[in-house]
């Protein structure tokens, strides 16, 4: 029996693309017949790791998603490792198993463990190959696209972080809250208190997010809105922390730690996570996420592009 995680991906790439509404409340509905300690935040969860894993685009501000084009790409200085990611249709897993008989390479299903509160990932394809040529000549003979190695291209082209258009005010009187950067939540207000990330419901029922900077408003989503309002602050936030692996001649590659309530953008989140195939760790006792095989340089580059110093990790 195809697994739950593997299912959902099934089903959102035979779709192929639809209203946000409609893909969440799918995913709860396999979530109510299949993993019976989920959270009610639990698909849009799921849909955030599919966006980081390359399987889902989500378009947040107009609630589309599309699903993902297959894409093979290596990992950085990972022994001969790749990743298929993107959209897996029935007809796209009858042609993976067919390329591979005989094929150039070896492929491995690996999970990315979640806890019992959320619905399992679907598996992650990594590839092991002994030279590109053969990663170019399977990927042509499979139909997808190759790239070199995403993290490191992606990783240079990160934007930095900046203000949206212009917003509207609050309505005075609507319910509005303000995000606390200590508790990492949003907080209810009367009404807006000073600079920083605010959210509230437009007049249509939309929720947004708004940073508030020097009295004028401007369009965000919750994740930039948070190093936006962390960029405010004059001390040093100490939310993204790098730790390089013990093994001998891998002192340039390590882990990225990420804590709870600062989560990455859609974009960074992929760079970090291309870097190995897999979802992040969940560390419950440091409350923070782990991202593996990270090299210092891609680090660095998230960290300056959202505005904020790489700091050690002692965990």
């Amino acid at each position: 029996m195809i697994e739950p995680g593997d299912l959902l991906l099934r089903w959102v790439s035979e779709q192929g693309a639809g209203v946000l509404s409609d893909v969440k409340q799918g995913a709860w509905w396999l979530a109510g017949t299949r993993c019976q300690e989920v959270e009610p935040g639990a698909p849009g969860r799921w849909l955030r790791d599919a966006v980081s894993l390359a399987m889902l685009d989500i378009d947040w501000r107009n609630r589309r998603w599309c699903a993902a084009p297959p894409v093979l790409t290596q990992l950085p200085q990972a022994r001969g490792l790749a990743v298929l990611t993107g959209s897996r249709t029935a007809a796209f897993e009858r042609r993976l198993e067919q390329t591979m008989e005989d094929g150039p390479v070896e492929l491995f299903r690996v999970s990315s463990a979640r806890p019992p509160r959320d619905i399992p990932l679907p598996v992650s394809l990594i590839v092991q190959f002994n030279g590109e040529d053969d990663l170019k000549a399977w990927a042509a003979d499979l139909g997808v696209t190759y790239t070199p190695c995403f993290a490191l291209q992606a990783a240079a082209l990160l934007p930095p972080l900046g203000f949206g258009a212009r917003g509207a005010t609050p309505e005075y009187g609507r319910p509005l809250e303000r995000y606390d950067l200590e508790r990492g939540e949003y907080q209810p207000v009367l009404r807006p208190q000073s600079n920083g990330l605010y959210r509230f419901k437009q007049r249509e029922g939309k929720r947004v997010c708004q940073i508030l900077r020097d009295g004028k408003w401007y369009e965000t989503g919750h994740e930039a809105g948070v190093y936006t309002a962390l960029a405010f602050r004059s001390t040093e936030a100490d939310v993204l922390r790098w730790l390089p692996e013990k093994d001998s001649g891998r002192k340039r590659f390590g882990t990225l730690f990420v804590d709870w309530g600062y989560p990455l953008p859609d974009l960074h989140r992929r760079v970090a996570v291309m870097c190995s195939g897999l979802a992040p760790r969940i560390n419950e006792p440091a409350r923070n996420l782990a991202y593996d095989n990270v090299p210092k340089t891609v680090a660095m580059k998230i960290a300056e592009s959202l505005r904020q110093s790489l700091g050690g990790n002692d965990d």
